[in-house]
């Protein structure tokens, strides 16, 4: 709350004279009492304690009457309340104290003095508004968001006096500014800009930004958008949309006010609401410095001092506090659960209860779950099913300090006698400074039933020393020891190439922390064969490793490393092999000379007598461009079932015949395996994986590479399911190959191939509109108008199958592709009668595609030939788990290590938080399997041949 003047407010002083001493249900009762004497009644001071006694002049309005002398007294009273307050913490300190029990326990028995023990407690959580209050809120909110998910609004409420239309009510309340050039002295205004941002651009759509915020629609006069003028400064300002807050028009015309209403798309707006929420009053910061030497100097560590220094008090918020208004409200409740050490708990004492607290431990809630899960009735076996933040939920904190079973809500079947309730638990946070308390913090939001602090730190039957160990068992943190493992049984049962393969994948995706002490500790068995060809060669079967042979393996490994992510060993902490420099340059050269000609000719002779007269027009085109060597951009429009892969599989053959370089990528894994020496885009043209979000990108090529000289002696690059593709990357190729080959002409004079079926898939954009993703479509790129469109559209698939019901199906798809189906009142298509058959449940659609699932699963040709698809990963999660429990066996749980990038912000983003987001294009966090379920792969560490429908 804001205060327009500054008589509105006083910045609180350290001399305050009088002080009401009172609670915080009494505060509003004095004051009423002081208000009507200032007034001047001949009241007796007892009136003070009589807050119920009836006014005498009922139409006499204090408020209105003394205006702003009203409110600053209001003000000053509240800074006497707060002030008091204050003084009892600070004068307290030096009484109450605080410190971990083991501390006291060890002290008292070695007859230490109790005054000389434990830690101040400068201003705790516990005082309202003080920041340690506020970060509380703060994490109390992101408990919120991991257990119900992202918010979908965020509005912020500003009342303002106005009855009229909604056009009026928004250039009344919702108009920003104006600002920048034309208001300089706007409050919105720093360093000459708009802290704000306005004015906003012209959108035709509402889009995603690359920061994942949202660009709202905002048409200009031209195509349609509102404008009118207004009057500042007595100069005439044309105003139009792109002034305007964003809002919502019901909630406008309903209260006639300024609210502001966002979309939330982001874990980056998520963090920002939990913290502008909660960032408690305004406050203005400024220092006085005394030039006095012998002046004490200021305590920075005085968190009091600091929480009053620059403390800004409105009259608004002076009246809502004395009278003990709600400051907030919220529901669920948030139980906050402590986290500590064996003994390790707080212990408040003074000097005359420091024994007695030193022979009795305080009870905790942590050390009370231990007890709830060791209790002899008919809630323990329950209670050793739950994990600690979920005990709130069946089990309330009492007066008594024990856990007591609730008696209210959602009966429990399995207990009977317990009841469920929507209350929230949440650990407190830890910071990972203190680390075996943080990794007991871990465990215990991951570990179910603890009996006790030893007992948590028992991993299968095996008793860890420390917390850190036991986390490491259980596979909560990274750390090179599984590496080992996996490299050491790999030894067992594979060769030494696919040793060095999996090294390499190692290196380039998994981030090792000791890379170079991995190779020493297996560099035997990643060179085991090149030793046996040694010793074959030289019929010498003594014959030891020697470096050579060592060099020779890391050369390999080298090599898999810049396929993979076309980066040296260098740049994995490991050191370089001794190689030629030409050799390092000519990979990717010799991997696109590696074709056999004469194999290649033969698939042209056997295939060209094969294709249709749309293909052969096609075939021609395509052939005369690359005859011709002047580039260009093709577009070949195929959907499914005409031939679209035989024809570019054709065009590969006959240039590579010929000893030319054709480039063959795809946008996903699977496409590129159809592909004779098919690789995803992202692979060969080392795209940036924020593609999305950068729509200046290039090209991670080098010109020295041995990419680059690939790329400029290329005949042609064929693309295929471009449509996925997003827009950022065709231009970044544009810009890459223009500066490669030193070349302004459209990708630098690269003949370029791309197909696929816009009636398909569009580019997935995360939590993005339909706007956006028409606008990351190909087709929304400038590039899009040189394109020459190429089209396939006799289906040979179904002419080839011969069956009616083939074509019929082929045309309906068509229809749906062309947006030629019938729609009806929600904006839904209706599908045919005759297109599909629709099943009841979801139970009944397993049993129709995955019939005796439980005796067939170990048949993978079964299996290979059904699937259920679904438009969203919730019912996929769903159908995967009823699948799952079909199986026979036990689920075996496999957890993500979530951290964050940034190290400092690890406080604010626990871990349990981390584990709720459910990220595009990556598995749960919890990904639960059974021996023989089906998996499929989401990254191709090793395309093409790591693509799914491979072994």
């Amino acid at each position: 709350m804001n205060a327009q003047t500054t008589q509105d407010a006083r910045v609180e002083s350290s001399k305050c004279p009088d002080v009401i001493k009172s609670g915080q249900k009494e505060d509003g009762q004095q004051v009423h009492a002081l208000l009507r004497l200032q007034r001047g009644t001949s009241e007796p001071p007892q009136a003070l304690h009589c807050p119920n006694r009836a006014e005498t002049n009922k139409n006499d309005n204090v408020i209105l009457r003394c205006r702003e002398l009203c409110q600053q007294f209001m003000v000053d009273m509240y800074v006497k309340i707060e002030s008091e307050r204050l003084r009892y913490l600070r004068y307290n300190q030096q009484k109450l104290r605080a410190e971990e029990y083991i501390h006291l326990r060890d002290a008292i028995v070695n007859n230490a003095d109790a005054a000389e023990i434990g830690n101040s407690v400068i201003l705790p959580s516990s005082y309202i508004g003080s920041p340690r209050h506020m970060q509380e809120y703060i994490q109390d909110a992101l408990t919120f968001v991991r257990e119900y998910g992202r918010p979908c609004l965020f509005i912020t409420f500003t009342y303002a006096s106005t009855d009229q239309l909604l056009f009026d009510i928004v250039i009344a309340n919702m108009i920003h500014g104006p600002c920048g050039n034309l208001n300089r002295l706007s409050p919105c205004m720093a360093d000459g800009k708009c802290t704000k941002s306005f004015p906003k651009n012209f959108t035709n759509d509402t889009i995603t930004s690359v920061d994942g915020y949202p660009m709202y629609r905002r048409r200009s006069p031209d195509n349609g958008g509102q404008l009118f003028i207004k009057n500042i400064s007595n100069t005439d300002i044309d105003i139009d949309n792109r002034w305007v807050v964003p809002y919502s028009p019901l909630l406008s015309k309903t209260y006639n006010a300024h609210i502001n209403v966002e979309f939330c798309s982001s874990v980056k707006s998520i963090k920002y609401i939990c913290k502008y929420v909660n960032k408690g009053s305004d406050m203005a910061v400024f220092r006085v410095e005394n030039t006095n030497e012998n002046a004490p100097p200021v305590n920075k560590n005085d968190e009091i001092t600091l929480y009053q220094i620059g403390r800004y008090i409105s009259s608004n918020e002076a009246v809502w506090r004395i009278f003990g208004f709600q400051i907030h409200e919220r529901d669920p409740a948030v139980i906050h659960l402590t986290v500590h050490l064996e003994n390790g708990q707080r212990v408040y004492f003074t000097n005359e209860t420091a024994i007695d607290r030193a022979l009795s431990p305080p009870k905790t809630t942590l050390t009370e779950f231990f007890e709830l899960c060791n209790r002899a009735d008919a809630f323990d076996a329950f209670a050793r099913t739950l994990l600690y933040s979920e005990v709130p939920r069946y089990f309330t904190w009492a007066q008594t300090k024990k856990w007591m079973p609730r008696k209210q809500g959602t009966p429990i079947d399995a207990c009977p006698g317990l009841f469920k309730s929507n209350t929230l638990g949440r650990v407190f946070k830890v910071n990972p400074r203190q680390t075996e308390c943080f990794y007991l913090r871990l465990l215990l939001v991951n570990v179910t039933g603890p009996l006790s602090f030893q007992d948590i730190r028992k991993v299968n039957g095996q008793q860890y020393t420390t917390y850190k160990d036991a986390c490491l068992a259980l596979g909560l943190l990274e750390d090179d020891n599984q590496w080992e493992c996996m490299l050491a049984e790999a030894a067992l049962n594979c060769t030494a190439k696919q040793i060095r393969l999996l090294f390499a994948i190692v290196l380039t995706t998994c981030f090792l922390a000791r890379a170079e002490t991995l190779w020493d500790n297996h560099k035997d068995s990643m060179s085991d064969d090149i030793l046996h060809q040694h010793r074959t060669r030289c019929n010498d079967l003594t014959i030891p490793f020697s470096d050579a042979m060592y060099n020779k393996a890391l050369i390999a490994i080298e090599d898999l490393c810049i396929i993979i992510a076309n980066l040296p060993l260098s740049h994995f902490g490991m050191r370089s092999p001794n190689r030629s420099a030409s050799d390092l340059i000519n990979s990717e050269m010799n991997r696109e000379l590696q074709y056999n000609t004469v194999e290649m000719a033969a698939i042209v002779t056997r295939n060209v007598p094969l294709i249709n007269e749309e293909q052969r027009t096609i075939y021609d085109r395509i052939m005369l461009a690359v005859s011709a060597g002047q580039g260009g951009f093709f577009f070949l429009d195929a959907p499914g079932g005409t031939g679209k892969t035989f024809l570019i599989s054709l065009i590969l053959a006959e240039i590579r015949s010929n000893n030319g370089i054709a480039l063959a990528i795809a946008s996903s894994g699977i496409a590129a395996t159809l592909l004779d020496g098919g690789r995803t885009a992202h692979s060969v043209f080392k795209l940036p994986l924020n593609i999305q979000n950068n729509p200046d990108a290039v090209c991670n090529i080098k010109k020295q590479s041995s990419m680059a000289t690939v790329l400029k002696q290329c005949k042609i690059i064929i693309g295929d399911e471009c449509t996925m593709a997003h827009k950022h990357s065709l231009e970044a190729l544009n810009r890459t190959l223009k500066d490669l080959k030193d070349n302004d002409k459209l990708f630098g004079g690269t003949l370029v191939l791309l197909s696929g079926d816009f009636s398909q898939t569009l580019p997935v954009i995360p939590r993005s509109t339909y706007a956006d993703e028409i606008n990351a479509c190909l087709k929304s790129s400038p590039l899009w108008h040189n394109v020459e469109k190429l089209q396939l559209k006799v289906n040979m698939r179904v002419q080839m199958l011969r069956d009616p019901s083939a074509e019929t199906f082929s045309k309906q798809l068509l229809d749906i592709g062309d947006g030629k189906v019938a729609v009806d009142e929600t904006g839904c298509i209706k599908l045919p009668t005759d297109f599909c058959t629709i099943i009841e449940s979801q139970n009944a659609l397993i049993d129709q595609i995955f019939p005796d699932v439980h005796t067939q699963y170990i048949n993978h040709e079964w299996l290979a030939e059904r699937a259920i698809l679904a438009a969203k990963n919730v019912d996929v999660n769903e159908l995967n788990l009823k699948i799952q429990h079909l199986l026979p066996g036990d689920l075996v749980s496999y957890k993500s290590i979530d951290t964050v990038c940034d190290a400092t912000e690890a406080v604010n983003y626990p871990a349990e938080f981390l584990n709720s987001l459910d990220l595009p294009g990556m598995p749960q966090h919890n990904l639960q399997l059974k021996v023989g379920s089906p998996v499929i792969l989401l990254r191709n560490l090793n395309p093409p041949r790591l693509c799914n429908g491979t072994n």
